[in-house]
């Protein structure tokens, strides 16, 4: 009771200070309720749902899943394949396309890091397509350029 009365004064003291009326102080109920926080899990769920793809089409990206791999030098990704599939690889510094997999879309594989593709390699094993990339090396040396005067 006595923790009640002494926010309620400083309540007041607020008030006076500003010179105007605020809005009443929570009431136990009200702080209970506040203390069930299942409302915001639902929330989060329902955003979600609205903003990730649904799952037939997870399924679709699922097909044909790959796993990449990255050392201190190389960028290797890896696919299963089917054992009669002719796949014809596209690199560029930030991804790779492969196409002639199951399907007619190629599918596309953003790559961690830049990597050089004059570099790479592409190995096709028992269903599985392995391909080697070597890292893009970022040169940390300065250059001076010119400044132009307007």
């Amino acid at each position: 009771m006595s923790r009640t009365n002494n926010n309620q004064s400083r309540w007041e003291a607020i008030e006076s200070l500003l010179g105007m009326k605020l809005p009443g102080l929570p009431s136990d109920k009200h702080l209970e309720m506040w203390k069930d926080t299942s409302w915001v899990e639902d929330y989060v769920k329902q955003i979600l749902e609205k903003s990730l793809p649904k799952t037939s089409t997870l399924k679709k990206a699922a097909n044909n899943p790959s796993e990449i791999f990255e050392t201190h030098h190389f960028i290797i990704v890896k696919m299963k394949m089917a054992d009669n599939a002719n796949p014809i690889v596209k690199i560029r510094t930030d991804q790779v396309k492969v196409d002639g997999i199951s399907g007619n879309n190629p599918q596309i594989i953003r790559l961690p890091c830049p990597i050089d593709p004059r570099g790479s390699r592409a190995s096709y094993k028992d269903g599985i397509l392995q391909i080697k990339m070597r890292k893009k090396k970022i040169d940390q040396t300065y250059r001076e350029i010119s400044v132009r005067y307007l």
